[in-house]
């Protein structure tokens, strides 16, 4: 459900949706070893570095097919029409894309291919600091899934309702371990440019939780596409500076 990666199909039960967002990391840990490869194992260090770069760009929206995009480019609709929360809520729910959601996506991902582009043709970049990026991944898919549990609901429908109204307190736990975990490992790669990754992002989850709460009322599914989205942005392109001080 959450990435294109070929799996075995079985049929959904409602106990099955409780334990699903247990599996969601590894689907970032799938893409962290991805660009990891890309970026580290040396036959494929002598592609042209233009194409490394873009293969990285790619590898979240292969893995997933879009997945978190669509509720990103959905979101942005519904913020950027300045409605009331009953309207940006139908937004949500719209299949179509408006002009804001294109606008937007074209904004952030021009972002993200200047940080992808900055760190890796940095005199700094080594194989640590592509641990960092690639962690990023991580810790996107752990907080998005523990923010989708613990937060308030906009909604008592939709997938994400369904996935997280009986969840069971060990789903919470796991995802809050990884996510600590994999901070972790950001520092003990590169400790200052861990840390500040480690810091951007949870300061852009604050933001993210007062953001939601104020527009609609409380997460969506489409609205953890969007944390999923720009989080991994913001801590990519705040990597990219701090490489640059």
């Amino acid at each position: 459900m959450y990435s294109k990666i070929p799996m075995p199909v079985f049929e959904w039960k409602e106990d099955d949706m409780a334990h699903s967002l247990t599996f969601f990391t590894f689907v970032g840990a799938v893409m962290g070893a991805v660009v990891l490869l890309l970026n580290s194992f040396d036959p494929l260090m002598k592609l042209p570095v233009a194409v490394r770069i873009i293969l990285t760009i790619l590898t979240p929206i292969l893995i997933t097919g879009g997945f978190h995009l669509d509720g990103f480019m959905d979101t942005e609709d519904a913020l950027n029409s300045y409605a009331s929360k009953e309207r940006k809520l139908e937004i949500l729910k719209d299949s179509h894309i408006g002009a804001f959601a294109v606008i937007s996506l074209l904004k952030w991902y021009l972002i993200y291919a200047a940080a992808v582009t900055a760190i890796l043709l940095s005199p700094k970049c080594d194989t640590r600091l592509i641990v960092i990026l690639g962690l990023t991944f991580v810790i996107s898919r752990a907080a998005s899934a523990f923010t989708s549990l613990t937060f308030k609901k906009a909604k008592k429908e939709g997938m994400l309702y369904e996935e997280t109204k009986n969840n069971q307190k060990g789903t919470v736990f796991f995802n809050l371990f990884i996510f600590l975990i994999s901070c972790g490992g950001m520092i003990y790669a590169k400790p200052l440019y861990g840390a500040a990754t480690v810091l951007a992002f949870l300061a852009h989850t604050l933001y993210y939780k007062r953001k939601i709460y104020k527009e609609f009322g409380g997460v969506t599914g489409d609205t953890a596409g969007f944390f999923v989205t720009t989080g991994e942005i913001v801590t990519a392109a705040v990597l990219a500076i701090v490489v640059y001080l």
